[in-house]
């Protein structure tokens, strides 16, 4: 449990970087925001799309591989995930990867607490509650812009 752990964190360290630190990077950062600008700084949105749709299949490819380590994969354990993904990207910030990983780490104590003290059925409805009672306080989400 341990290694895949520390590979995550070091593979979102390395993405942080790379994603503020080179052209490419802040051309991925800024193809969403406005593509006209983008074009005006000499960058092709089309080729930055693809060099991101790229990165992230490696980056799927890589949490992939270190599920199985963590529990069996079948086609459909995709269901199990996509709400906590959901609500970690949304209480983190979007486009903020120090705040999804620093939501990532409230939800999983949140819900740890409610799973020892209230039982494991109660889990994902009070981390959602907790979702929304940040969204109340902080629309953009804990280290949102």
């Amino acid at each position: 449990m341990l290694i895949p752990c520390l590979v995550s964190l070091l593979m979102m360290l390395c993405l942080q970087l790379y994603l503020t630190r080179t052209f490419i990077g802040r051309a991925i950062m800024a193809v969403s925001q406005d593509q006209l600008a983008l074009r005006l700084m000499a960058a092709d949105p089309v080729r930055i799309k693809r060099i991101a749709f790229g990165i992230s299949i490696a980056t799927a490819a890589i949490a992939g591989a270190f599920l199985i380590v963590i529990q069996p994969v079948e086609p459909s354990v995709g269901r199990e995930y996509i709400g906590r993904v959901f609500a970690i990207c949304v209480l983190g910030g979007m486009g903020s990867l120090p705040g999804t990983v620093l939501a990532a780490i409230l939800l999983g104590i949140v819900e740890s607490i409610t799973a020892t003290f209230y039982g494991p059925s109660w889990a994902p409805a009070v981390s959602f509650g907790f979702l929304l009672l940040t969204l109340a306080f902080r629309p953009a989400g804990i280290l949102g812009r």
